[in-house]
């Protein structure tokens, strides 16, 4: 068998855990800078060309590498060392950035750099996402999940609220350099925490190291067993194909072309994104969910109302309530899923679920993306589009809460048992 981390025997508290204390350290300075480059990049691609097309593929080719490869990320989750490929990943997005910074300072940066560098982030975050979800298990106890795994959204969701007003602000004040240099610090900083973790390595003999084909394989049969996994991915894949892209695509060009706002206004719409996801978070970290999946669906017809409001909405400080609004329901949403997953899944197989979850649950984010954009370039209002896909969420949302009798009938009790 692999070499398998183990947990401490004495249960301690969470911020008496040094090797979470500094996955969270690394999360408050990654997450931000990442935000921070991103708000560089949207305003960088919004200023240099008017063709809203190519907008869009800067998301659409961030998300195809990263859906690919989500499985390939989950497989080294499970047979390498998580701390050095979080280590990779924030290092290699600091390396990324970097080059982006002397092609301003050079005045040669162009559409296709932006894209370039958006799938080469998108190769890391396959591989960064499920190596943060497993590692986070095996830090600490079963009944510490809940509290820690929203802890982590929590630093993550500083970032919609430090890294759209820092960059927003330096973009006016130092312009694209000044914001991608800071975001270059930021993740430089937050790839050297992560080399502090000190894990116990627990080494057993094996006289043949199963194939990575083998590990592959037994993952998905895995998967097929888990009622829950199976039920979860059935809902989600359908509610990002209505979800993902017409909020990450029009948040900017509703700011853009119907509020003829700056980016100030960007900021201020993704600032209220991260607070009320910051709001969620901390709501989760002291309320322990008893019947989680009841609380996930009925957080979902409450999201999909709100977005078809937000297609409605008349100026920037009514979008971005209501995206905060959308944000608090978003966590509850899932922070729980997250901590099912976890608590239902054997210690090693976490990688592998975690990025078979993601895989699949997204698989339809990337048409999204190239749906909307060419909805959009063939003069669709976005703001219609919001409406209807808000209303098709609520219907998805709405046929859960009838039928997925297995999601709603979880309990934290069941959870440890099947745990």
């Amino acid at each position: 068998m692999n070499a398998v981390v183990k947990k401490e025997n004495v249960k301690v508290p969470i911020f008496h855990n040094r090797n979470f204390v500094l996955l969270l350290i690394s999360a408050i300075f990654s997450s931000p800078g990442y935000f921070v480059y991103l708000i560089g990049t949207e305003w960088l691609m919004l200023s240099i060309t008017d063709n809203r097309f190519y907008f869009g593929m800067l998301f659409f080719v961030a998300a195809i590498p990263r859906l690919i490869l989500l499985v390939v990320g989950g497989l080294f989750a499970d047979r390498l060392n998580k701390r050095t490929i979080l280590f990779w990943s924030d290092f290699s997005r600091a390396l990324l950035i970097g080059i982006l910074i002397l092609l301003i300072w050079t005045d040669s940066v162009a559409v296709w750099h932006l894209l370039v560098l958006s799938g080469l982030f998108g190769i890391s975050d396959a591989f960064s996402y499920p190596a943060m979800n497993s590692l986070v298990p095996t830090l600490l106890e079963d009944d510490q999940l809940q509290r820690g795994n929203s802890f982590i959204q929590m630093t993550n969701q500083i970032s919609p609220i430090l890294g759209p007003a820092l960059g927003g602000t330096l973009i006016a004040l130092l312009g694209f350099a000044g914001v991608y240099s800071v975001a270059f610090v930021m993740l430089f900083i937050s790839s050297l925490a992560v080399l502090f973790i000190r894990l116990k390595i627990e080494r057993q003999e094996e006289l043949r190291k199963p194939a990575p084909l083998t590990d592959l394989k037994e993952g998905f049969q895995y998967a097929r067993k888990n009622e829950l996994v199976i039920s979860v991915v059935i809902m989600a894949f359908f509610l990002n194909f209505f979800f993902s892209g017409p909020i990450a695509i029009g948040m900017p060009v509703i700011v853009k072309d119907v509020f003829d706002g700056n980016a100030a206004s960007l900021a201020t719409i993704q600032t209220s994104m991260g607070v009320g996801a910051l709001a969620g978070a901390i709501l989760l970290a002291s309320w322990k969910l008893k019947r989680p999946g009841k609380a996930v669906i009925m957080s979902l017809i409450g999201l999909g109302i709100s977005f078809s409001i937000t297609g409605l909405s008349v100026n920037t400080f009514m979008m971005a309530g209501l995206v905060a609004l959308m944000s608090v329901l978003t966590q509850i949403i899932n922070i729980p899923l997250i901590t099912m997953l976890q608590q239902t899944t054997e210690k090693h197989m976490l990688g592998r679920m975690m990025s078979m979850f993601m895989t699949v649950s997204t698989g339809l984010t990337p048409v999204s993306y190239i749906v909307t954009s060419s909805l959009i370039a063939a003069n669709v209002s976005i703001q219609a589009i919001i409406v209807v896909s808000g209303l098709v969420v609520t219907l998805i949302a709405v046929y859960n809460l009838l039928k997925n009798k297995k999601l709603l009938s979880f309990t934290l009790s069941q959870g440890r048992e099947q745990g």
